[in-house]
This record gives C-alpha cells, structure tokens and sequence, in this order.
C-alpha cells in the first residue's frame, strides 16, 4: 500500500504549482477606516484639514496707538514716517498722542516687521522742523555720551586684564565698544566683565590663534572654537593675572 501523503504537504505541492503556472496571489484588501481615520474623500479627513493660518501682526494695547498693514488706506491728514530717524519718530509719536489723536504703527504684508508710523501731517511737519534747530546740539550730546561710553570701557579693560598691552587694549575698545559696530560691547544684555571678557577673547582667537585659517579650509566655527580654546584662555588669564609664570611670559612675547 503507498504511503499516505500528509495535508500539509498536499498543501504546500498546491502553492509551487500555482507559481510555476503563473498564478499571482492576491494581497488582502486594507480597509479605508483605521482608527478612526477615513480615507482622502472621507468626512472625517475633511474636517480635520487646517486651513491655512493668515499672517497675523501684534495687537496693541495702547488706546492711542493702533496697528495696520502697508496696505490699509492711510486716515485723512495723516502722513507716513518711515523708521530710521529715533528722535522723529519718538517725537511724532509722543506729541501724537498728548493731542489724544492715533498714532498708527505700520506693518507689511507679513505681519512681523514694522515698516514706521503714521501720524497726523501737521505734526510731522513741526517735528521735522525742531530736528533742524536741534540737530547740532544733538549731535554734540551724542558724541559726548560715546566719548563717555569709551572711557568707561577703556577704564573696564584696564581693571579686569592690567596686564594687557596698551596697543591692544585701543584694538580691542575700537572694535568691540564703538557705536554701531553691532558687537559684545554695546550689547546690553549682559553685564560689563562678561562684555570685557568676550571682547578680549574675540580678539585673542582673531590675532593670536589659527582660528580664521580653520574657517579658511572648511572647518566648522564650533570645532575651530574647539580647537583653539585652550590657547584664548591661556592669553586671557595672562593678561588678567590670574595665570602661571609660563603664562606672564607668554604675555611679555605678545606685547
């Protein structure tokens, strides 16, 4: 008697016949709904799709001021100031508003940037003509407050790192302390030996380090910080008199 062939190789004879005649397996069908979920044309996808959010600028809560985009028409006898000029703008604001009149902040079409004001003409026009009579007087009180600004830096410098070169001491204040120059010196944020601190180790990492070859050859601000770390705080604590014998010498070759 032959023996008996089990089902499930019967089976499995079936499945290498029905590949070498061609035949595909069909995949079972996903269902449209998951977890709730429909499909692109179901209700549920359509409620759940955001809108595009519109471009949305910052209330004021001044009673007197209000703000607008470019593209709102401006009010009858007012005019717009552009930004750029502080002492016309705070003028036209402040003597706006002791009239109990609007000042309008302007915005663009995105909403973040403010492009200036609008203010009533006849204001505009009365502050134009006081930043003509008061323009030399300004200017004087300007350069005085700079020049004080300096000194104060220059003694700064003097106190937390005695033991720097003069010479570099000016490269440092002419660079890191000037106004308008944007760097460590004029920011406010931070208190004034940190900000002597920055400025006297950009300067270090700049004249004294392979730091801007680094940068030079492709490689990355953080790793030539990195790399050169040691060396900027060795010259710092030189100059501050805080390092080692082989640090105050180092100091001496430098200057």
């Amino acid at each position: 008697m032959p023996p008996r062939t089990s089902p499930r190789k019967v089976r499995r004879r079936r499945k290498v016949v029905h590949r070498r005649k061609g035949g595909v397996r069909k995949s079972k069908a996903r269902p449209l709904i998951k977890h709730g979920k429909q499909g692109p044309d179901g209700d549920e996808a359509a409620r759940k799709a955001k809108p595009k959010s519109k471009p949305r600028m910052p209330e004021s809560e001044d009673p007197l001021e209000d703000n607008v985009y470019e593209r709102t028409p401006v009010p009858q006898g007012y005019t717009f100031v552009p930004k750029g000029d502080v002492y016309i703008t705070r003028k036209c604001r402040l003597i706006t508003k002791d009239s109990d009149q609007v000042v309008y902040k302007v915005y663009d079409k995105s909403g973040k940037r403010s492009l200036g004001i609008r203010v009533p003409s006849d204001i505009y026009n009365e502050v134009q003509a006081m930043s003509k009579e008061t323009e030399k007087s300004r200017a004087s009180a300007t350069k005085a407050r700079d020049t004080k600004f300096l000194d104060q830096g220059r003694e700064l410098l003097q106190q937390q790192f005695p033991l720097m070169p003069e010479d570099v001491l000016d490269v440092i204040l002419e660079h890191a302390f000037q106004k308008g120059s944007g760097r460590v010196g004029r920011t406010g944020t931070l208190t004034d030996s940190h900000k002597a601190q920055l400025a006297v180790e950009a300067h270090v990492r700049h004249k004294y380090t392979p730091y801007e070859s680094m940068l030079e050859n492709g490689v990355s601000r953080y790793l030539a910080r990195r790399k050169v770390l040691s060396t900027v705080q060795t010259i710092r604590k030189a100059w501050e008199g805080t390092g080692s014998k082989k640090d105050e010498c180092l100091t001496l070759r430098l200057g």
